[in-house]
């Protein structure tokens, strides 16, 4: 009688591992996928947000900043506050530095080799337009203060 036990369908412990395998594979490979989309999105408001820093640093009160001159890759200019010259100049980022005391301030990165200029429209307002690394392009007019007896 115990050899005429009916078998029950079940899975054995191999087919039971490697469902367990396959199922953390594809929980794994979902978890990859929305870090890789979270991550995507944060890069791209990053360069947003930065790019809207770098124009108000630009702008900001803090220095007074107005225009001295203007060149293609480099924007001069002077702080009615620190009462000294800066240049606005660049390769890969946008940093400012101090004309004779040296010292610089990294402004923006993440901008494709020599892909910016500067324009001069007015005496106070000058055309910035970056190209970024991710390939979006970036512009804003800048409104500098007016010049100051120096």
């Amino acid at each position: 009688m115990a050899s005429n036990k009916i078998k029950k369908p079940a899975f054995t412990l191999v087919e039971g591992i490697c469902a367990l395998i396959i199922a953390s594979l594809v929980v794994i490979n979902i978890s990859l996928v929305m870090t890789s989309v979270k991550k995507a999105n944060r890069v791209d408001l990053d360069s947003s947000i930065d790019w809207y820093l770098f124009i108000q640093e630009l702008e900001s009160p803090n220095h007074r900043f107005e225009v001295v001159q203007v060149q293609k890759r480099h924007l001069f200019l002077y702080s009615q506050v620190a009462q000294r010259n800066y240049e606005l100049k660049g390769s890969v980022n946008l940093f400012l530095t101090c004309v004779r005391s040296g010292g610089y301030l990294p402004l923006l990165d993440n901008v494709k080799a020599h892909s910016f200029s500067f324009t001069q429209l007015d005496s106070r307002r000058v055309l910035i337009e970056v190209e970024r690394t991710n390939g979006k392009t970036d512009s804003a007019i800048v409104n500098f203060y007016s010049q100051s007896k120096h």
